[in-house]
């Protein structure tokens, strides 16, 4: 039942994300998103799994942040609109999950559904194995020119990102 919550929840805020139109209000959508998914992740995978997830997505998103909030200019929120569209898709979300929870007769199809659990084996023991070692190596090159791309796209004579002018 907390997997098909969780679940409604997070499905909410992906369809409120359109609405979003200041960086703000679209860094906290993306947030909670995050938040759910790794809760979803800690409950059905591994608890360890989803707090280190977690904790690397915010640290990509606070370096994000700070680049878009630097760069979007200043406006104001007119949430109202965003809240109530967001309470009405979170109930309606919630009311058809919990109503096709109740009608089926296994519940253990939902259990099943958003949790596949294969035993007490450690989940991030898979990645580390010999026949993933290719996988992680793609995984390290698509990095390292990503990393390179945004220091080839980088021009330390420009400086910041936003210009300001020195008093004085």
């Amino acid at each position: 039942m907390t997997g098909i919550i969780v679940f409604s929840l997070s499905s909410a805020i992906v369809f409120l994300m359109p609405m979003m139109m200041q960086p703000l209000s679209l860094g906290f959508c993306v947030m909670l998103m995050s938040l759910l998914s790794c809760i979803l992740i800690a409950f059905c995978v591994s608890s360890w799994f989803g707090y280190v997830l977690f904790l690397i997505y915010v640290g990509g998103l606070l370096v994000m942040f700070a680049y878009v909030s630097a760069l979007a200019p200043n406006s104001f929120f007119s949430g109202f609109k965003s809240l109530v569209s967001f309470i009405v898709v979170v109930g309606v979300l919630m009311l058809v999950s919990v109503m096709t929870y109740f009608k089926t007769s296994d519940f253990s199809v939902w259990g099943d559904f958003f949790c596949q659990s294969k035993g007490h084996v450690i989940v991030g023991a898979f990645l580390i194995n010999p026949s993933s070692v290719s996988l992680m190596i793609a995984l390290g090159i698509i990095l390292l020119i990503n990393l390179l791309a945004v220091v080839k796209v980088c021009y330390y004579q420009q400086g910041a990102l936003r210009a300001h002018e020195e008093v004085g």
